[in-house]
C-alpha cells in the first residue's frame, strides 16, 4: 500500500463543478471548529490506535476542536476524492499522492501553502518540499502539500546466480550493471539480469533531464533518455532480459527473482523478510547495495502527502493538524509502524531509520535511507500522468522488440505526457 498512489486526473466537467461549488461549505458555519481529516484504507489493528491517539492529542493541545477521521477504503478512493472536489465537498485534510495534489491544485482545489503557510518549508527536507512544489500553464508556482512518509528503495542481487553465470562481484554503478547483463547473457541461456522495462523514474536515476525546469514541459527524450533505453534494446538482443517484462500486464519480476531466473531486483528495502519467508534460498545468497544511478542522476524516492481544501472554513485549523501530522515526534512513529521514511527534518537520524546492525534487514533500511539522510533524491514529477505512463512502457516495449529506435519511443511518449500537461 505504500507504492506511490494512482494520480487523481479532474475530468473537465468536474472543474466546472467545483467552479460552480467554491462557494458552498465543506465543515460547517465559519465558527465551527471542527474539521475532516481523511486517509485512504488505513483504519486496521495496525494503524487505528495510532490515529485515535493523534487525534486526542490534537484536540487536547487545542481545547473546543474537533477532529473528524474519514478512512476511505482503497476501491475507488480516486473516484471519491473527484467527486468531492467536482462538489466543493472536499475534507479539511486529505491523504494523497504528490500525482492527485497537483491534478487538484492546478483545479485549484488545494490550498496553496507558500502564500497560507510559507514557514511550513522549514518544517521539512529541501527534496520533500521541493516534491510538492508545483508550476505549470495556467498555475501559480507554489508548495501544494505537506510532505508525509517515503517509500525509499535498493538494488537486490542473487549472488548465487550471479556467480553461476561468471560474475563474480556485486555491480554497484550502471557500467557495472550492463557489463554483468551481457555476461549473463552470454553463459546462462534462460537466465535474466532484470525482468522489467525503463520507466520515468528509473530515466531520472540514470541521469536523463525529466521536465525542464517550469514544468511546462517533459524533456526526457534526452541523449541520456535514448541512451538508457538502448542500454535496454542490448540486453534483450544478448538475451539477458526477460521477455515478460515486454508485456504491458506483467507485474510478477519479484516472482521471478524469488524463483532464481533473476539475477537482480529494485525493491523496497522492507522486502528483506518477504525473502526470508517465502524464498529462503534467495535469502540465503541475498546481496544489498545502493540504488544504481548513472552520471547525473539521482536515486528515486516515493512519497505521499496531505492537501488541504482550498474551500475548508478552517483552513488555519487545518494547516495546524497538517503540520501536527507530519512533525518529527508523529512520523517517526507512524513510519516505524508503516515501514516508510519520515519526510520532516532530523527525523531520518532515528536509529529506526539508520540501524547499525549487521542483519540484512539493518542494511537494506540503511542504505534506503542515505539518499534522504543526504537530502539528495527527486520524487517522479507529479504531472506525469496514468495514460503517458502506459504510453512509455508500450512505446520502450516496441523500440526493444526493434519495431522503432529508442529515440523514436521516448519522442512519442513526451509528445503524449506533453499533451496530457495541457
Amino acid at each position: 500500500m505504500f507504492s506511490a498512489k494512482k494520480a487523481i486526473a479532474l475530468t473537465g466537467a468536474a472543474v466546472m463543478m467545483f467552479s460552480m461549488a467554491a462557494c458552498g461549505s465543506n465543515g460547517g458555519d465559519s465558527s465551527s471548529q471542527e474539521i475532516s481529516f481523511q486517509t485512504w484504507n488505513l483504519k486496521n489493528d495496525t494503524y487505528t490506535p495510532y490515529f485515535e491517539n493523534l487525534i486526542e492529542q490534537f484536540e487536547s493541545d487545542n481545547p473546543g476542536v474537533t477532529v473528524k477521521w474519514i478512512d476511505q477504503p482503497a476501491d475507488g478512493y480516486t473516484d471519491k476524492i473527484n467527486a468531492d472536489a467536482a462538489a466543493g465537498t472536499l475534507p479539511d485534510v486529505v491523504d494523497m499522492s504528490p500525482n492527485g495534489a497537483y491534478s487538484l491544485a492546478k483545479a485549484g482545489v488545494v490550498a496553496n501553502l507558500s502564500k497560507d503557510d510559507p514557514d511550513a518549508a522549514d518544517q521539512f527536507t529541501t527534496a520533500s518540499w521541493d516534491a510538492v512544489t508545483f508550476s505549470g500553464e495556467n498555475m501559480e508556482k507554489g508548495a501544494y502539500a505537506y510532505p508525509w512518509y517515503l517509500n525509499s528503495g535498493v538494488q537486490f542481487y542473487n549472488k548465487a546466480v550471479l556467480q553461476q553465470c561468471g560474475v563474480d562481484d556485486m555491480p554497484t554503478t550502471m557500467d557495472e550493471w550492463f557489463d554483468a547483463a551481457s555476461t549473463i547473457g552470454k553463459n546462462c541461456p534462460g537466465t535474466n539480469m532484470v525482468a522489467s522495462v525503463p520507466t520515468l523514474e528509473s530515466l531520472g536515476q540514470y541521469g536523463a533531464q525529466l521536465m525542464n525546469d517550469d514544468q511546462t514541459e517533459f524533456t526526457f527524450n534526452d541523449d541520456k533518455g535514448v541512451e538508457l533505453v538502448q542500454h535496454y534494446i542490448d540486453m534483450y538482443n544478448e538475451k539477458s532480459l526477460s521477455a515478460d517484462a515486454l508485456n504491458n500486464q506483467w507485474t510478477g519480476e519479484g516472482d521471478a527473482f524469488k524463483e532464481g531466473t533473476v539475477a537482480s531486483l529494485s525493491g523496497s528495502a522492507y522486502s528483506v523478510s518477504d525473502f526470508e519467508e517465502n524464498a529462503p534460498k534467495v535469502y540465503e545468497n541475498l546481496g544489498i547495495v545502493e540504488r544504481l544511478i548513472g552520471e547525473g542522476g539521482k536515486p528515486n524516492v516515493a512519497m505521499e502527502t496531505l492537501v488541504v481544501s482550498e474551500t475548508s472554513k478552517n483552513k488555519e485549523l487545518a494547516m495546524k493538524f497538517a503540520k501536527f501530522v507530519t512533525n518529527a515526534e508523529n512520523q517517526t512513529e507512524f513510519c516505524t509502524k508503516s515501514h516508510t521514511f519520515p519526510s520532516v527534518k532530523g527525523a531520518i537520524d532515528d536509529p529506526a531509520f539508520t540501524p547499525s546492525g549487521d542483519s540484512l534487514q539493518d542494511q537494506a533500511v540503511a542504505l534506503a535511507s542515505k539518499p534522504i539522510k543526504d537530502d539528495n533524491w527527486f520524487a517522479s514529477p507529479a504531472p506525469f500522468s496514468e495514460n503517458a505512463k502506459t504510453a512509455l512502457r508500450e512505446q520502450i516495449a516496441l523500440a526493444i522488440q526493434g519495431e522503432q529506435t529508442a529515440q523514436e519511443a521516448l519522442d512519442k511518449v513526451v509528445a503524449i505526457a506533453n499533451e496530457d500537461l495541457q
